[in-house]
This record gives C-alpha cells, structure tokens and sequence, in this order.
C-alpha cells in the first residue's frame, strides 16, 4: 500500500516543483499512517505539514497543490481528502484492492529490500553459563530470534551472535558452588558458598559428571584416580584446583544446555564469541591500547579510567580497578571494536532492563575508538511477570529462585512461548499467563491466530471433496468480492508488507503479532457470516483464493515469528 502511494505522490511533489508551485529544496520523508478512524480513509500523510516551514505557507496550501497535480492513470484511488491543519487522506479504489489481493501469490510478498544487504550483526541472550535460563532470558531470545527473522525478510544480511561470559567473577563463582556440591556427592557435608549458586541444578549436574571431575581433578594433581569411596579424600585437599575445573566444566556443561534450550525454543545462532578468548587473543587489551593512545584514558586512585564524559556519557567509566583486574566494561570495549571490526553496518544488542545505563557507556567507547555509534543499537527487554490464573508464579522447581524457560515451553509448548513474548514491544513489562497459553479457545491469541489457518486448510479439504480447486488471481474475478467483511480481509492482507517493513525499521516484531491477530479475526468474521462452498460459482472461486490470500500471510507471518501453522488443530 505504502509503496504504490508513494509513487504518485512522489510523482504530483515533482510536477508540482517543476511547474514552480512549490520549492521543494528540501524534501521530508514521505510517511504515512493508517488512521484510527477507518472512516477518514485507508492511509494518512502528513508531507504538507512537514513542508509547510521551507515553504513557508500554510499546510492547507500545500496539501491542495498536491491533489492538484496527482496523476492517477491506473485508477488507484478513489479519493483524496485534506483534512485538520493539512492532512492528507487517500482513499483507494477496488481496482486498487484488486491488484494487492493478486499480489499475494508473488513469492516474495511480505519482504521487501529496505536492507539493501546491509550487514547486521544481531547479538542477544548472552546469559551467563552460570545457571538455566529464566523467562527474562526467554523473552530476549525470542525477541531476537525475530528481529533476526524479520530484518531477513527485509533484505538485510544477518548474523545471530551469542557473547558467552565464561571468565571471570561469576565463573569463580560459580566454580566455587560446583566444588561445593560435588564434595556433596562424594558424602563431604559440605556449604554452598553465601554468594554462591545454591539452586539444585548443580547438584544434579555434579551427581551426572562425578567420575568424571574427580578423575580431572586427580590428573591436575598428580594423584591416581581414586575409587568412587575414595574420592572424597582426593576432593577436601584440592582447593583452588577443585575449583577452577568445576568452575570451567559446569560452564560449558550449562551453555550446552542452554543451546538444547535454544534449540527447543527454535532459537539459532550463527555464531558464538567467548569471553575468555578475547581476553587471551589480545582483543581487550588492544582496545584499550587505542584508548590509551587516542589520549582517553587517565589514571586515578589506582585504577584506569575511560573519559566516556567526553563522549556524552554520564560519568567516567573504570576499565581497569585498583587490584589490576580489568573490569566487565573493558571486555565489552574489545568485543564491539571487534564487531565493527569485522566489517558490519550495524550492530544490535539485546539487553535485560538491567543493562539500560551500559548503552551509553558502550557508545561512547564505540565513538572514542573512531567508530559510529549510530550502527550501534540496544533494545532493552522489560522484566515477565508470570501468572497462573492471575496469580503471580515466582518460584522455579529447580532453582529454589526462579522459574526456568525450559519448565515453561514443557507446560505451554513452543508456539505459546514464543507468541506470548512477542506479544508487547519489548521495553514494556510482559504478563504472561500459564492458564490462558495452555487455552484452546479464541480467549487464547497463539489459538486464535493458529485456527485460523487450520480452518482454512479444513475448508480447503472440503472443497476438494466438492471438486474445487482453489484458482490463481487471474482466474478468479475478484472483483466479487464487495461485501465489507471481504473487503475487511483484502485491507489487511494489502497491509502485511508494509507492517513487515515497519517492524523491520522500528525492530518491533509484535506489530505483525497485533496483525496477524486483526487479520485472523477479520477471517474468523468474513467465514462465520459468507458461505464460500455453494453459492454462485465465480463467488465461490474469488473467495476460496481470498481464503488462500489469507492462509499464506498467516503462514508467512508465524513463521517470522518461529510459530508453527498448524493445518489442524
């Protein structure tokens, strides 16, 4: 809709500036809105507005010298009306309708080339192999997993990148907890550090490696591997050795299980960057070399600081403290250098709410090394609330703190997960309610969406028994199809790449979860209210392709968001 608009009206701005009735020395962005009220038209634009300073009349003026030199040689529409301080709205004809319902069974419909190939490097969940992943977690995953999607279908080339923190505190930490209870299994009545990780996961992950650990831990230290009875007597002198082999072990072992969690959520990653490797490649302590070289690090209390006010933060950032530890923030440094360094043209991170005063830290450090801090962009993902009939759920099975996202797709499936945390942008807060995922009924939004592409391929089933094929746009007189439940249904089909493109641009993949949900009861209403199988012939046959319009976005639109179209249900 929005790119056949904008033809003619970029087509009425020229003849307008070559006839001399406007300047045009500066042209806004032509953008346009669907109005609220449907009865103002199909689409809105507010170009006269944004003309009205560098041409220096009214709004009203130049809405009407607009109208006054659209051309419109193939009837698209069949008014245009200035409306308030000079908007304009444009109301299409039926051919116009006509040739987007047709357009659906092109085989790109619903993408489109806003990306131009750019490169994008997409990098989200990031959790610390420290532990399962939580619902937080899930939620950012999904909601990465679908921009990815959606910024593919927009014709930008992208890689899906997952930063694993496998150094430093929290992997002493956690090496510490791992010791801690594999001293447990061995019969050592032994205490989960205070700081430690005291959920029963590690236990359970200790009971699975023991013979394992405790024949590396031997090896480290120059002991012979013991019986299973003897092993406790090996652990209680091992200390710090103990420690570190646990520690790195049950990392790997926990982001292993983080990736089967991934993978059972749909959730791919093109590539995976170590934390411990930057710092052993030289990548971090490079950075901060050209840091210091560029003049913006000072030294202060013993430690090394970064001039991130120089360069629009809030305050000046620590990269490396005064026991010579470098700090989290300098890794990130040497990590998004290495990003830009490897030739992308944007770079997209997924941060928990916590991270929200980390963005313009990282922005400043991308612009200090010479980079461009507008490639770089952060969306922020709100906390979930679950709920269980409206009851708030807090505490996990296995964690003794927390509710796991495996212990939540095990419950409600994979398609319910997902949809329901791309149901809200995500720097809004997230109810997610357990009963109602689990829900077959159109109280249910996933079902609701779901059944209405089983309902068609049930239809289509039936026609089949009728002898019906479901005929291509050219053979089909869609011009049958007036009644306003119909044309409903062509509206929003005519939208869909145009809310692709939009969720694209604005990375907000639940714009095409409010239309799907539109479109699928726009269809439920359209079926519920028209019969499709007996009536006149061509009638039939125009709305058997409208209900296969509707099928094919549905299957395009769940598959962007990693949604299943199930042809029963």
């Amino acid at each position: 809709m929005k790119r056949r608009l904008e033809g003619l009206l970029q087509h009425a701005l020229n003849r307008a500036k070559k006839g001399g009735a406007l300047k045009l020395e500066g042209l806004p962005p032509l953008l346009f809105e669907v109005p609220r009220d449907r009865s103002f038209g199909d689409l809105a634009s507010t170009v006269a507005l944004g003309l009205a300073r560098a041409e220096r009349t009214s709004p009203q003026l130049i809405a009407k010298t607009i109208v006054d030199h659209l051309e419109d040689p193939d009837g698209l529409l069949a008014g245009v009306d200035i409306a308030g301080p000079g908007y304009l709205n444009f109301r299409f004809s039926p051919r116009f309708w006509q040739a987007c319902l047709a357009d659906v069974e092109r085989a790109d419909y619903g993408s489109t080339a806003l990306g131009g190939a750019k490169r994008v490097l997409i990098e989200f969940v990031s959790a610390n192999p420290t532990g399962p992943l939580h619902v937080g977690h899930g939620r950012g995953a999904v909601l990465g997993d679908a921009v990815a999607r959606v910024l593919r279908a927009a014709g930008f080339d992208v890689t899906r990148e997952y930063y694993v923190n496998d150094t430093g505190k929290q992997v002493a930490t956690l090496g510490r907890s791992s010791y801690a209870r594999l001293l447990q299994v061995c019969g050592v009545d032994a205490a989960v550090p205070e700081d430690g990780y005291p959920g029963e996961y590690l236990l359970d992950l200790m009971r699975e490696h023991r013979d394992e650990l405790v024949h590396e831990i031997a090896d480290a230290l120059g002991r012979p591997r013991p019986a299973p009875e003897a092993a406790a007597e090996l652990l209680r002198g091992a200390g710090d050795i103990a420690c570190e082999i646990c520690g790195r072990r049950a990392a790997n072992w926990l982001l292993e299980q983080i990736k089967g969690d991934m993978r059972a959520l749909g959730v791919g990653f093109d590539s995976f960057v170590s934390e411990r490797a930057l710092h052993d490649e030289g990548v971090v302590g490079s950075a901060l070399a050209a840091l210091r070289a560029a003049g913006h690090l000072y030294e202060d209390e013993g430690a090394t600081w970064f001039r991130s006010e120089a360069f629009h933060d809030d305050k000046n950032r620590v990269v490396t403290r005064s026991n010579g530890e470098l700090t989290y923030f300098a890794a990130d440094i040497g990590y998004h250098r290495q990003k830009l360094q490897r030739g992308y043209d944007q770079l997209i991170d997924v941060w928990g709410a916590d991270h929200h005063g980390h963005i313009k830290r990282v922005a400043a450090a991308i612009e200090a090394l010479g980079g461009d801090p507008s490639k770089f962009h952060v969306i922020i993902v709100q906390l979930v609330r679950l709920a269980r009939g409206g009851e708030p759920v807090r505490m996990g099975k296995r964690t003794g703190e927390f509710v796991t996202l495996r212990e939540v797709f095990d419950e409600v499936g994979r398609d319910a997960t997902r949809f329901f945390f791309l149901m809200r942008k995500g720097d809004s807060q997230l109810e997610f309610d357990l009963d109602l995922a689990k829900k077959q009924s159109s109280e249910n939004p996933v079902f609701y969406v779901q059944y209405a592409h089983a309902r068609i391929c049930t239809l289509f089933k039936k026609a089949a028994e009728e002898g019906l094929e479901v005929p291509r746009a050219a053979a089909a007189q869609l011009e049958a199809l007036v009644e306003p439940e119909e044309v409903e249904v062509v509206k929003l089909l005519a939208q869909f790449p145009d809310v692709v493109e939009d969720a694209a641009r604005e990375l907000e993949p639940h714009r095409i979860v409010f239309h799907l949900i539109e479109l699928a009861g726009a269809f439920h209403r359209f079926y519920n209210r028209h019969r499709i199988i007996g009536v006149e012939p061509h009638l039939s046959a125009a709305r058997l392709y409208l209900a296969w319009a509707v099928q094919r976005v549905l299957q395009i639109g769940l598959d962007l968001l990693g949604v299943r179209a199930p042809e029963s249900m």
